[in-house]
């Protein structure tokens, strides 16, 4: 099979119209970077994803400084009037104190407006002049965990226990902040996919009812989701934790690309509902196996990921996330794992 550009490898997987091998997807975090220093720069130019590794250059421009100490604390506040507290050049810390403590003293002249539309048009149309070839994702903002964020976990869970009419004025607004961004990049027609996420899962279910999550967020998501795809853009979504119960769903409004923690549900019931029917971007087990496990059990890993999800001519993304206690031998046997076992066709299986 002749050699394709990223961006066709990339829409081949999704596509499942028979990419030449697994595209690839690095991400190492700023202190796995600093831990190892220039040979783990060597490796991933040895093995490059088909982003341009530019998670990994992001990262590179965080720098650790010899006074850092876990009591150096950057406290800020976000676009929302959020205050956020972090650990310096790592973390991205935690809301401290929430924008809306209480509905009664709710601004709504102060909510961030997203647009004009034009901006998203303009910076797409841009960014697709300078690298023609390049996978063009674009962020389309944050639902459920800004939601979270604004009002406090413990506030924004019993607003969705008792139904308050505020939280889905508040939901509403986020909605369509996001749908600005999905109008603006879907008017420049050069945007391949929509990048969301919202960590819906806890280590082992769901963080709400499922029926609560179809009630409330469903029919948000289907919304977002449906003009990206009317206009032919794919919708790539995040959610860490085990969400089982809700792939199913994910896949009726369209999303196109997950990536879910598959191994905290079992890699296998996660590809019996997903495979062959939406691309998975894996992410071989960080709690256990590639920081802590050997270099062949890393492999086997992505083997049976490959096997589970890749084996219908597409339908896997091949990453795994490197923290800072990933040893080198380990970062190296997953990326050359992908390289070795992710080129189609899949003569190993």
């Amino acid at each position: 099979m002749a050699e394709m550009t990223s961006r066709e490898r990339i829409l081949a997987a999704i596509e499942f119209t028979g990419p030449d091998r697994c595209p690839v997807h690095h991400y190492i975090f700023p202190g796995g970077l600093w831990r190892h220093g220039q040979k783990v720069l060597d490796l991933v130019a040895k093995y490059p994803d088909d982003f341009g590794n530019e998670a990994i250059e992001a990262n590179l421009k965080v720098e650790k400084t010899d006074e850092e100490t876990s009591q150096d604390v950057i406290e800020y506040t976000d676009a929302y009037g959020s205050v956020w507290r972090r650990l310096r050049g790592y973390t991205s810390g935690d809301v401290v104190r929430e924008a809306i403590p209480d509905w009664d003293r709710w601004d709504r002249s102060t909510f961030p407006q997203a647009g004009p539309v034009e901006s998203y048009q303009k910076e797409a149309a841009q960014a697709r002049a300078a690298d023609p070839e390049k996978f063009l994702a674009r962020s389309a903002g944050g639902f459920f965990q800004t939601l979270e964020n604004i009002r406090g976990p413990e506030n924004c869970w019993m607003d969705l226990a008792e139904d308050h009419p505020c939280i889905h004025e508040l939901a509403d607004m986020l909605v369509a902040n996001s749908m600005t961004a999905i109008e603006g990049y879907a008017r420049s027609g050069v945007v391949d996919c929509i990048r969301l996420g919202d960590d819906w899962g806890s280590q082992d279910r769901l963080l709400i009812h499922p029926d609560t999550w179809r009630a409330f967020f469903k029919p948000r998501y289907a919304k977002m989701f449906e003009m990206a795809r009317n206009a032919g853009i794919h919708v790539w979504f995040h959610t860490d934790g085990y969400t089982l119960d809700i792939l199913e769903d994910l896949i009726e409004i369209g999303v196109s690309l997950i990536n879910p923690q598959h191994t905290c549900m079992g890699t296998r019931r996660v590809g019996d509902i997903c495979g062959g029917r939406v691309c998975i971007r894996t992410d071989i087990d960080r709690q256990w196996t590639v920081p802590f496990g050997t270099p062949e059990q890393i492999v086997s890993a992505v083997k049976e990921a490959i096997e589970v999800f890749g084996n219908f001519n597409g339908g896997v993304m091949l990453h795994g996330e490197v923290g800072p206690e990933v040893p080198f031998e380990n970062i190296e046997a997953l990326y050359s794992a992908f390289y070795e076992y992710g080129n189609y066709p899949l003569g190993w299986l």
